[in-house]
């Protein structure tokens, strides 16, 4: 109590900070967000998504679409939403209560109160699409009875199956929060302190905490400051002071992230003794801009009212650090970063960077000069269609000279000197071009590609299938494990689009384009030929004559962002350690086989139940009238 008393006095006493200087700060803050204003936007909006930070803003979003969808759409949303958490809840209690047949009541009735729901807006229909059966199957409860079922079979108890569930339950939250969730705060915190000094942030930064090997232990940091800020929340007004005395926690990590938990929790209480009252004006001075993100359902709030509130506070953390330094106070030794605060001289970075010129010697002497019909499908198309040979020379010297490229940059202080990072090593270099996506592929890599996605993509949905209703259901045109649209997709993603790659938006914006292009002419190119519709969007939201729905193109952007950016590269990886001639014969079989099922199909295509729709007929039992066990 007396501890309590004294941070209450010492909060009225604190006022450090003039106004003038908090308007130094947002005019800082303001430059920084302008300047790097796409990336940032994309960050708090994945924040936002995940719900590590700004919740409020997606209640927001909710109560936006509540208002111009209508009062009974939010009824029935709402309706929705409780009966998913109860049912969902009484299934997992029911399995505790050793109440087998109950559960198995609860979560099948719940699937057909969703698929007699009825709504007068078809973007919260439950009936149809992936998204449905996904949330569905889970949300009902089905999904812990399929684990149930499979556990109760190897360990024949239930209670043992039931504790597993609950266990595992536990465990997976809890790492998805620790190890996830919770990083993307100090990854946030990171880019927007390389963001206050540099012109450009690499993709590859964003991974700053695996690239110096300091995941865990950030992550580790990360948690124990919330259960340490929860706990306080259990007092009277502790949580209210030890929010502004752990403020700067994802700061000190994002900075130095093999600090050690305590001592980073230590050092941000010590850099804010006789700040906290100057932080909560700082904090509050956006008020005008809460309520505005308010009045606008959090649209202000993504697009302005976060970034720019981050922005701030970074700059704010800047000007703590420097005084903490300034101060000795103990443990400012450890925030060490000193290039996320000044540049450094140019001499010196040559210097450090002093092995570019060995690499230039070693692209010129290795160079491979691209011609004609080389060029044309490098520079276009990102193919390769010389020898094996030269593509391994032209892969080592495109490695080398995107390296370079970088590390240029870096000597003209455009992008943060990685290496001049305390905690960097040659492996981080490694990491990074290991998934490098500016590259070029072989006709043969394509290829193995092309199947992989196609078999990906037939089993996503022969899964869905089997899960949801537990039928098998070869889904697509032909008789083979693949669904040629995945991989025609991806491949045309990576090939048609590789100009764009270096342009992640305009790569997203045309991978829709694409894809709904693709798509729409696929479905009417089939009808016209075979008078059949292999898939139909009727009644999905913003379908274009039931070919195409918004559904299906967000799934095939994400998709193939990930493909671009990170999926085709690793296979790439994977397939380069493979001798090439082994590669070709794997290629040519594929298609020879997969040729042959064209053929076959052609003449008696895949048709029947899952095919152009897929109803299944399920029995709901009561609780009375089922075996149980």
């Amino acid at each position: 109590t007396s501890y309590i008393y004294d941070e209450q006095s010492r909060l009225m006493e604190e006022s450090t900070v003039k106004l003038s200087e908090r308007k130094e700060l947002k005019h800082r803050a303001r430059h920084v967000v302008k300047t790097h204003f796409v990336l940032l936007v994309i960050l708090c909006l994945v924040a936002v998504f995940y719900g590590t930070e700004f919740s409020y803003v997606r209640s927001g979003g909710e109560n936006f679409y509540s208002l111009i969808t209508g009062k009974q759409i939010e009824i029935a949303g709402q309706n929705l939403k409780v009966n998913s958490d109860i049912s969902r809840n009484k299934v997992l209690q029911d399995l505790i209560d050793d109440n087998i047949s109950a559960g198995r009541y609860h979560a099948a009735n719940q699937m057909e109160n969703y698929k007699n729901q009825k709504m007068t807006n078809d973007i919260l229909g439950r009936k149809n699409g992936i998204f449905a059966a996904i949330a569905n199957y889970a949300s009902s409860g089905n999904f812990v009875m399929l684990i149930f079922n499979g556990l109760h079979s190897i360990v024949h108890s239930s209670k043992v199956a039931t504790g597993i569930i609950v266990a595992l339950s536990m465990l997976l939250s809890l790492a998805i929060w620790v190890f996830i969730k919770n990083v993307i705060t100090g990854i946030l915190r990171r880019v927007y302190l390389e963001a206050r000094l540099y012109q450009e942030i690499p993709v590859s930064h964003l991974l700053h905490f695996r690239l110096v090997h300091r995941w865990i232990k950030a992550s580790l940091t990360l948690f124990l400051t919330k259960i340490f800020a929860y706990l306080w929340t259990l007092t009277i007004v502790g949580g209210a002071i030890k929010h502004y005395s752990y403020f700067l926690v994802p700061y000190i990590v994002a900075e130095n992230p093999d600090i050690k938990p305590l001592d980073a929790i230590t050092l941000s209480r010590k850099m804010m003794d006789g700040h906290k009252w100057e932080c909560f004006k700082l904090e509050f001075s956006f008020i005008g801009w809460v309520i505005l993100g308010v009045v606008t359902f959090g649209v202000e709030e993504i697009f302005w009212g976060i970034p720019y509130r981050l922005a701030t506070f970074s700059e704010y953390y800047a000007e703590m650090r420097l005084l903490a330094k300034e101060n000795n106070i103990p443990g400012a030794e450890m925030l060490n970063d000193t290039y996320l605060y000044e540049k450094a001289d140019e001499t010196f970075l040559r210097e450090t960077y002093s092995d570019i010129e060995k690499a230039k010697r070693f692209i010129d002497a290795n160079r491979v000069t691209l011609t004609g019909a080389k060029a044309f499908f490098v520079k276009n198309f990102g193919l390769w269609i010389g020898t094996d040979d030269e593509k391994l020379v032209y892969d080592v010297v495109d490695k080398r000279r995107q390296q370079i490229t970088e590390d240029r940059a870096a000597i003209k202080g455009k992008l943060y000197p990685h290496r001049l990072n305390p905690l960097w090593s040659e492996d981080d270099n490694k990491i990074v071009r290991n998934i490098r996506y500016i590259r070029t592929y072989t006709i043969w890599s394509i290829i193995v590609c092309f199947f992989i996605f196609a078999f990906v993509g037939w089993a996503w949905e022969v899964g869905i299938h089997l899960v949801k209703d537990g039928i098998f259901v070869n889904r697509g045109v032909s008789h083979g494990p693949w669904l040629p649209i995945y991989g025609g997709g991806v491949v045309m993603i990576v090939v048609l689009l590789a100009r764009w790659r270096s342009k992640p938006l305009k790569e997203a914006i045309s991978i829709v384009v694409l894809c709904g292009f693709v798509e729409y002419f696929t479905s009417l190119f089939l009808e016209l030929t075979k008078g059949m519709r292999w898939w139909d969007y009727t009644g999905y939201f913003l379908n274009l004559n039931g070919r195409i729905c918004a559904e299906g193109l967000m799934i095939f952007a994400i998709g193939g962002m990930a493909a671009v950016y990170l999926l085709v590269p690793i296979i790439d990886n994977w397939i380069y350690r493979i001798k090439p001639k082994y590669v070709k014969m794997i290629a040519i079989a594929l298609l020879v086989i997969f040729i042959a099922d064209l053929v076959y199909s052609h003449y008696v295509p895949n048709a029947g139940d899952g095919i152009t729709d897929y109803s299944a007929y399920e029995q709901v039992e009561s609780p009375s009238s089922s075996t149980g066990g």
